[in-house]
């Protein structure tokens, strides 16, 4: 039986992924991310899933010049819409597996990946691979989602309003994006892959949305987790659409809604 994917956004759907979820999920910790790099000695970075290329355009601006900055993802919707928006920036794109990297042993002093290893079949082989690329004293950084429960907007919209709608069904799929919130689970990856003095942080994070409107058509209308929904019972989508602004504002405001994120940050040096 084919696994389902809830998360999985091509064509429009990378578009609005870039458009309604980059700005409130996806900036605060790309610009997090470009402030932890430790620019001395680096001559070339790797990152992986640089999907729309949010994060990318913050670590292009904390860079030298002279380093080089190769973003990768395994969708061409998704790497063609940073593609657009870095146009002018000296920035190499490629299409690469994160399980099997067309890079030679030894090429990067520092990869990156942000919400992006959840997503791989087999995460070892990731974090493998990951090593491999790097270079003798080059540094592995990542972020992965906390867990649902931890996270109050996360918590109200796929536990809470979503998940009862398929109950008695398998609802893993819709718990991917957040499966990688153990540190344990996290130290174990890197330890496996062979990476050195392994840490994991927690790192919580203030985003500000305009309106519950808006945070429903990220999270919701415009998104994967609604046509869930909607294939579900189409019937239920709208009633369920109006149900989840409804909890927001009232858990929230209606303007200007300002939730706390959480996400942990995994380095490790090879």
């Amino acid at each position: 039986m084919e696994k389902k994917e809830a998360f999985k956004f091509t064509g429009r759907d990378a578009e609005y992924y870039d458009d309604l979820l980059g700005p409130i999920l996806f900036e605060p910790y790309g610009r997090y991310l470009a402030s932890r790099i430790e620019t001395g000695n680096l001559g070339s970075v790797l990152e992986i899933a640089a999907g729309t290329g949010r994060v990318t355009r913050h670590i292009r601006k904390v860079l030298p010049p002279t380093v080089k900055l190769t973003a990768t993802d395994i969708s061409d919707d998704m790497l063609s819409i940073a593609k657009r928006a870095l146009i002018d920036e000296e920035v190499s794109f490629r299409i690469e597996d994160a399980q099997n990297l067309s890079f030679e042993d030894n090429s990067f002093d520092l990869v990156i990946c942000q919400f992006g290893m959840m997503f791989l079949p087999d995460r070892n082989k990731g974090f493998r691979e990951i090593y491999r690329v790097l270079k003798s004293g080059g540094k592995l950084m990542c972020f992965t989602w906390d867990d649902t429960m931890n996270m109050p907007l996360f918590k109200t919209i796929i536990n809470e309003q979503i998940i009862p709608i398929f109950s008695g069904e398998d609802t893993n799929r819709f718990f991917v994006p957040f499966s990688m919130h153990d540190p344990a689970v996290l130290m174990n990856h890197l330890v496996n892959a062979g990476f050195r003095s392994p840490r994991v942080e927690y790192v919580k994070l203030n985003t500000i949305a305009p309106n519950a409107e808006n945070v429903v058509n990220a999270l919701f209308r415009k998104h994967m987790l609604g046509k869930e929904v909607a294939a579900k019972d189409p019937e239920l989508f709208e009633p369920l659409a109006s149900k989840i602004e409804k909890e927001l504002i009232t858990q929230f405001a209606d303007s200007a809604l300002e939730f706390e994120l959480s996400a942990l940050l995994t380095i490790g040096a090879k």
